[in-house]
């Protein structure tokens, strides 16, 4: 597959001026040393669950004995927490994490994970967290100064300090820029609440952005208490870092926490494995040592490729030793019996096709934002980052004193890079089969079981071609003189400001109707389909804010000719890398799609059509976009549960929030429980690549609902 995807005339006007750099301006290097990861003693620890994370009821009522606080404090702190096995000798490693109002009046020395709190949400009981930033200053920081900030990247930078490159080289110009530790001035951080169906204000996006005590905000910044309605069906998601351009540090050092909002007027069909004894997540990330035992956020794993242009950005971050819920390659004991384990990948880059031996397989039960209709037999579950899956494990057949282990077989970067290391990276944790001992009664969870409490709509049965939109959007990497020099959406940089028809004015404050950094201008209660035309090497894991979609199918298509059509108009347009799609984003092509590029669906190679796999088959807010594929996924801006057919069409115009979800939704219509068009300082909700390296460097685009179906012409 052919790597440079666009603009190869300003790939060449690139290379003739990064070859002839300073080298006063390379940057300093790491002088920490890497553990290697296949030195780390596996299965030695146990595997951090409920009591070693805490769990928030954020339910109206007492559950587990903890009392209802849906009204809870979250503060950012720092802490040692011992992630590598005691027998190591290194000690506890300095991380951050999320810590609850009971964690900080605890004050252990050392705290068994870094990963937390777990909040149980009921379904149409609001939560209110409030968020407070209390990391350390940078320079008293443990963890803040080996954190290679790039300051060169377009990031919240709260001081203002210019690494901005030469206009003409494309080079950093300020040495600050290029030494290590590159910035230990107040630390930003946006909380972003991920699958969930919330209001501009409180999504959490980049420019949500705060750093200690507030005293740098970004436009985004709503107040440190959130309103989350959770009114959506019953799920698995999370909340993490998203603050702009330092995402991919900020989970590195260990802020991620857990969210199971469940729904009990509508259970699972079938009895599930009891919480938190035998429902457990699993959060499994990629880590590298140093050999004093502190997080190494290695440049080595994947080298600057234009350092330059970005001294300490990578394209992804490959860490060399596994961590899950916080703990190197722990084990899990467990009853021979069915689990259920809530499946989440928290790795900056890394994907995991995710297996177990001695023949036990996984029983999908759910995806990122709800249930399957029935339950799936599958042999291995494949994971991007920032993806969800649930699934059923049944030991019940297993002897006592079994061991069974948690393999991953896949390459990194994803699906053509290098296999996993053999004995490190290709194994994720083991279960042991011990003796029944909570006495309580098994589930009998098979292939075929029926699941889902509500029917699963089929969102693109409302797409009505030829009046709702189409839209055919590109990913692409720009390559300097080594390598990627950054990821765009659309070609698209995350701020750049493109004329788009019916865009508002004042996002960002200040500019003028038709003017703005969003192209993706969807209406509420609309039904969109998105074609996504991979035309780089790798994977990508999209993400959308707000909404969950259905992915239809996806399609390889004929790269080669497709891509001379794109780079003739690019070139003969004039357009730069970074600078907008070939044509004007409004204008329908001959598929009758927006998007400003060529049309595709002559080179689709549609005997080669792949259907999502059956444990794909549910609500995602995030799935795998495969190199040299199209993926064709549904949207509707309403809530899961609204109907497609079978009811009245809900009322257009209407305040907000005031129709019921039992009308059919269309372009206007707002049945969610809150204005998702109404902005905060011109921000609204971004789609982006999950892959946090990629994501911090211009892969990202914002997007805005609006009151009206977006002009085309």
């Amino acid at each position: 597959m052919c790597k440079v995807i666009q603009g190869i005339f300003v790939t060449t006007f690139l290379l003739l001026f990064t070859t002839n750099i300073a080298s006063a301006l390379l940057p300093d290097t790491q002088t920490q040393v890497l553990l290697p990861g296949t030195s780390i003693p596996k299965f030695v620890e146990q595997l951090p669950v409920a009591g070693d994370i805490t769990v928030v009821n954020a339910t109206p009522s007492v559950m587990l004995g903890i009392p209802s606080t849906p009204s809870y404090n979250i503060h950012m702190r720092e802490f040692q927490a011992q992630i590598l096995p005691v027998s190591l000798g290194l000690g506890p490693t300095w991380v951050w994490g999320y810590l609850t109002d009971g964690d900080v009046a605890a004050q252990p020395a050392v705290r068994p994970s870094y990963l937390g709190p777990v909040v149980v949400a009921q379904r149409e009981t609001p939560a209110y967290p409030t968020y407070s930033n209390e990391l350390p200053a940078g320079n008293v920081s443990n963890v803040q100064q080996l954190l290679p900030i790039d300051m060169t990247i377009d990031w919240a930078n709260p001081t203002g300090i210019n690494c901005a490159p030469d206009p003409i080289t494309g080079d950093y110009t300020n040495l600050q820029c290029g030494t290590l530790p590159p910035y230990l001035g107040p630390l930003p951080d946006a909380v972003h609440f991920h699958g969930a169906e919330v209001a501009p204000a409180f999504d959490g996006g980049p420019d949500a952005w705060f750093t200690q005590d507030n005293a740098q905000t970004g436009i985004g910044f709503p107040g440190s208490t959130y309103t989350y309605p959770n009114g959506q069906q019953e799920a698995t998601l999370w909340f993490h870092p998203h603050g702009l351009g330092i995402t991919r540090l900020n989970v590195y050092a260990g802020l991620a926490g857990g969210y199971i909002l469940i729904d009990p007027d509508n259970p699972p069909l079938a009895a599930m494995p009891a919480f938190p004894q035998h429902d457990i997540p699993l959060i499994i990330q990629d880590r590298s040592f140093d050999t004093t035992g502190q997080l190494f956020y290695n440049l080595a794993s994947n080298p600057q490729p234009n350092p330059t242009v970005h001294p300490f950005w990578i394209p992804e971050f490959i860490g060399d030793a596994i961590v899950v819920n916080g703990k190197t390659w722990p084990n899990l004991n467990v009853e021979p019996r069915q689990y259920r384990f809530r499946l989440l990948n928290g790795s900056n880059a890394r994907f995991y096709d995710l297996s177990m031996n001695k023949g036990v397989k996984f029983i999908a039960i759910a995806t990122d934002n709800g249930y399957l209709v029935n339950a799936v037999l599958t042999p291995n579950v494949v994971i991007g980052p920032g993806e969800r899956y649930e699934v059923i494990v049944d030991f019940s057949a297993l002897r006592v004193g079994t061991k069974v282990v948690m393999k991953n077989v896949a390459r990194t970067p994803f699906p053509g890079g290098a296999r996993p290391t053999r004995n490190g990276t290709d194994t994720i944790m083991q279960f042991t089969v011990v003796a029944n001992a909570s006495g309580l009664p098994n589930t009998t969870i098979a292939n075929g079981t029926p699941i889902r409490p509500t029917p699963l709509e089929p969102i693109a049965t409302g797409f009505v071609a030829g009046t709702n939109i189409t839209r055919q959007l590109t990913l692409n990497e720009v390559i300097g003189a080594g390598g990627p020099l950054e990821l765009v959406i659309n070609n698209s940089k995350f701020n750049l400001l493109l004329n788009t028809s019916g865009c508002p004015a004042g996002s960002p404050p200040g500019s003028a109707a038709g003017v703005c950094r969003e192209t993706e201008l969807p209406a509420v209660g609309d039904t969109e389909i998105w074609e996504i035309i991979n035309i780089t090497a790798d994977a990508h894991p999209m993400h959308t804010h707000l909404v969950s979609y259905q992915i239809l199918d996806r399609t390889p298509f004929r790269a080669t000719p497709w891509i001379n059509q794109y780079d003739a108009l690019l070139v003969g347009n004039g357009v730069l890398p970074g600078a907008g799609p070939p044509n004007p984003y409004s204008m329908k092509n001959a598929d009758g799609a927006i998007g400003g590029n060529p049309p595709i669906n002559s080179l689709l190679n549609i005997g080669m059509r792949k259907l999502p796999l059956p444990y794909e088959m549910g609500w995602k807010d995030t799935a795998i976009m495969y190199p040299g594929e199209v993926t064709r996924i549904a949207i509707r801006w309403a809530p899961q549960d609204a109907p497609v057919t079978g009811a009245p069409l809900c009322a257009v115009p209407t305040p907000p929030g005031t129709l019921p979800t039992s009308c059919v939704p269309q372009a206007g219509s707002n049945t969610y429980p809150f204005n998702p068009t109404e902005l905060i300082n011109g921000v609204g909700y971004v789609w982006h690549c999950h892959i946090l390296d990629h994501e911090d460097n211009e892969m990202m685009r914002n997007y805005t609902v609006m009151p009206t179906r977006q002009p085309t012409f």
